[in-house]
């Protein structure tokens, strides 16, 4: 009834448009947004709505992530996270509003519901909200770990003891300390069998000599057939190029059941070598709840000649030495779920 009187100034509509949103959202919000849009003056006029300064602050703990998403939207495209930090002294409408986009980003960054993280991709998407990428951006990678720890399923009495029997994995964690662990065996297979191995991963010139390193699928590919050997009497998959968030493809998915674990597969010429474990695996693939964050990053080492060198320091002279400080560039929290295995299948006669 108030809506619909033609008597009520700018000011007044958008309180009334933003109350609504409040009571019948999914009714209401694209009259909000159609009538306070590219706006500047209104938007204010909405964020003074939600950051009150004659009465108690308002609750935001029953607003609806669409809401949340669409007041972002709204807000966020006229202030900056800059803002709200002015350390002035003087309370602005501009400070206010900045601090409302902030607020409500950090609310879905507590959040471990899938719409949260749904609206946190988009939002990123959206040109408009460039000067909230960064905040933006660690919102979502936190808002990733809640909702990998809020997905973790605790194994039973069984399911201990099954998997302390050598048995089936109950959880991404033994799913990826049992990858690791036949890693291992083939990484010495390759090193010490009478096989010799090692020429999987090489090209080979005319006469049989190995010339140059294979490319980087054929690689997986390679060992991809020694690790599914292994893996299987444990009822576990290895499939490459495994599918996750966001349309993005790890080089390897292993799986079991309803959990599974990415393998990012790189050789050690490659020149995203001492990036692609933050940038890819961590960032793109264990954000999945079914890894539960866990991952591995396997490198094939070819020898020291064909190393990257890191961003600083020395470039690694052995195997060992590359993994320890590909290790090292991992945060504490990423080395509690990230694992990283580094395989020698150089030519032993070099």
């Amino acid at each position: 009834r108030k809506l619909s009187r033609t008597s009520m100034n700018v000011a007044q509509r958008v309180h009334w448009l933003a109350a609504s949103i409040l009571v019948s959202p999914a009714v209401y919000k694209d009259s909000l947004n159609d009538f306070v849009q590219d706006h500047e003056h209104r938007i204010l006029h909405l964020a003074a709505f939600f950051c009150p300064r004659d009465r108690m602050q308002f609750s935001f703990d029953e607003l609806e992530i669409p809401t949340s998403d669409l007041l972002i939207r709204l807000v966020g495209s006229y202030v900056g996270p800059d803002q709200w930090s002015d350390t002035s002294g003087l309370v602005t409408t501009g400070m206010q509003a900045s601090g409302l986009v902030n607020t409500l980003i950090q609310r879905l960054a507590a959040s471990y519901d899938k719409d949260a993280s749904d609206a946190l991709d988009t939002l990123l998407a959206d040109t408009a909200l460039s000067r909230w990428h960064d905040v933006l951006l660690h919102a979502q990678d936190a808002q990733r770990v809640i909702r990998r720890d809020a997905g973790y399923q605790h194994p039973d009495i069984e399911q201990v003891c099954r998997t302390l029997d050598n048995g089936d994995p109950a959880n991404a964690a033994d799913l990826a300390a049992l990858v690791m662990d036949r890693l291992r065996e083939i990484a010495v297979q390759i090193r010490t069998g009478n096989t010799d191995d090692w020429r999987q991963y090489w090209n080979e010139n005319s006469y049989g000599r190995p010339c140059s390193p294979k490319p980087e699928n054929s690689c997986r590919d390679a060992l991809l057939s020694d690790l599914r050997q292994r893996l299987l009497p444990h009822g576990v998959d290895a499939q490459p190029e495994g599918e996750y968030a966001n349309d993005t493809r790890a080089d390897i998915r292993v799986s079991c059941r309803d959990f599974q674990v990415p393998v990012e597969v790189k050789r050690n010429k490659h020149r995203e070598l001492w990036r692609a474990c933050k940038d890819q695996l961590i960032k793109q693939y264990t954000s999945d709840p079914a890894t539960n964050g866990y991952g591995i990053y396997l490198v094939f080492w070819f020898g020291k000649d064909h190393t990257q060198p890191p961003p600083s320091g020395t470039r690694p002279d052995s195997p060992t030495v590359l993994e320890e400080q590909l290790k090292a560039t991992l945060s504490e929290d990423g080395a509690r779920k990230i694992s990283v295995c580094v395989i020698d299948v150089s030519n032993p006669k070099e």
